[in-house]
């Protein structure tokens, strides 16, 4: 008489609603990882902010509809409220373009954004992926401030 149950309620979250176990709450993110020039912006070549964030947004677009065909693309651009990007920095030209040649050697998709008529790499942009197959590849890059 009076024996417990060993099975307990999940704990409860907001309004109620049960908290999901860490390992349930785990999902591999769709992400698009964009590395920008981080010298763009001093001497001596002082672009704008407007300039450099418009070259970003550029190549995210020149990615994403580079990969169209590909069912995450298609989930990423169809689940906008829940997109993710991450923005890196890579210190000089040089650098952006090794990181290019190594994603192209790594058959990671993405797009070296080159400003005409100049002729300047200024970012790339990833095709958006799952964060799991494109982290590793760039971690060694820190956030752009």
């Amino acid at each position: 008489a009076g024996a417990r149950s060993a099975e307990k309620d999940p704990p409860k979250g907001h309004e109620g609603t049960p908290v999901k176990a860490p390992e349930e709450r785990k999902t591999d993110t769709i992400v698009q990882y964009i590395v920008v020039r981080k010298d763009l912006t001093k001497k001596p070549l002082k672009w704008s902010w407007g300039s450099v964030i418009s070259n970003s947004c550029h190549a995210s677009v020149a990615a994403i509809v580079a990969g169209m065909d590909d069912p995450v693309v298609k989930k990423y651009v169809t689940q906008v409220q829940q997109m993710h990007k991450v923005t890196l920095a890579a210190p000089d030209e040089e650098s952006l373009v090794k990181i290019s040649k190594e994603l192209q050697e790594q058959g990671i998709e993405h797009k070296l954004w080159i400003e005409e008529p100049e002729k300047i790499p200024t970012c790339l942009a990833v095709r958006p992926m799952e964060r799991s197959k494109i982290q590793p590849h760039l971690s060694k890059l820190k956030l752009f401030r």
